[in-house]
């Protein structure tokens, strides 16, 4: 079971998705690091987690509707942390290769944006035919999974994983109609993203929440099944092993809070692995251990090596 550092940390000090907090988990011996991709309006592959600005960044707007330029100038989380740029895909790929072979942590790249799969295939392959880097340092994942198969016509060796575990915006509008959209940003963690999960870890206080705020039966029912279904570990079905071995996949890289032992060890019978985000807690990690997980996606890399050890 890895260890894997979520955005690089989340330490006092240390801004998430930056140069620095990557040397810092690196010094300590982190054998993988994840990231997030987008494109910036002129086409520019940049590395930022949320697709608005203000949550992540000393900037406002979309990072898809914000040239390079204006990224270049704005840092990256809480300046209170530290002075940190937002990088761009060409540095991150610099510091991987400035790694010694035996000391160079796994790159972990989450597709996070739209067509971001080609041109960050693209890139990598400028590395690897450069010498820098090898096919090997890298897994692509994504909730997208059309960004993993176009990163795989340009990058054909490149290790894929499926992410899965997360409310899908479109799906779910597609069953409830546009009108439930308004809730969203309330009722879900990264509510105007394409991607969202409950705000709270149990159905009681998540139920409590969509009580508050949606009257309507249609939708409150509507929205009160989805989230049973999320975290339920409906979502993980056989469809979705079949999906990733179809895809010649690496791995799953699923919800912590929903996964369960029987999804497991379905998913190794299939050799695929499990990797798990984003637990932060001794008895999540201990737990998650135990489950047989293959790896678990951290902001607290170091604590999590002492209360695993």
């Amino acid at each position: 079971m890895i260890l894997i550092g979520h955005r690089g940390c989340k330490y006092p000090g240390f801004n998430q998705n930056t140069i620095r907090s990557f040397e810092k988990v690196t010094s300590e011996g982190v054998p993988a690091i994840e990231f997030d991709v987008q494109l910036s309006a002129d086409g520019e592959l940049v590395v930022v987690h949320n697709l608005d600005l203000e949550e992540v960044s000393t900037g406002k707007g979309e990072v898809s509707s914000t040239d390079s330029n204006a990224l270049k100038e704005l840092f990256a989380g809480d300046p209170k942390r530290g002075k940190d740029r937002i990088p761009f895909l060409g540095e991150v790929f610099d510091f991987f290769a400035s790694c010694t072979a035996d000391k160079r942590p796994s790159i972990h790249m989450e597709l996070k944006g739209n067509n971001t799969g080609t041109k960050a295939g693209m890139l990598f392959n400028e590395y690897v035919a450069a010498g820098k880097l090898v096919n090997a340092d890298i897994l692509a994942s994504s909730f997208n999974w059309a960004e993993l198969e176009a990163l795989r016509e340009v990058c054909p060796e490149a290790k894929i994983a499926l992410l899965d575990g997360a409310i899908r915006r479109k799906s779910l509008l597609k069953k409830t109609g546009a009108e439930a959209e308004k809730y969203f940003a309330e009722l879900f963690a990264y509510g105007n993203e394409d991607y969202m999960l409950p705000k709270f870890p149990t159905l009681q206080e998540n139920m409590a929440l969509l009580d508050k705020i949606c009257m309507d039966a249609k939708i409150h029912s509507q929205l009160a099944g989805e989230l049973a279904d999320c975290l339920n570990g409906k979502y993980y079905t056989d469809e979705l092993l079949e999906s990733a071995t179809d895809m010649n996949a690496t791995s799953v890289n699923l919800w912590y809070r929903t996964i369960s032992r029987e999804f497991i060890e379905k998913a190794h019978a299939r050799n695929l692995a499990v990797f798990v985000y984003t637990a932060n807690t001794p008895e999540e990690w201990k737990k998650l251990n135990e489950m047989g997980v293959d790896g678990i996606f951290t902001d607290y890399y170091a604590d999590a090596v002492r209360a695993l050890s």
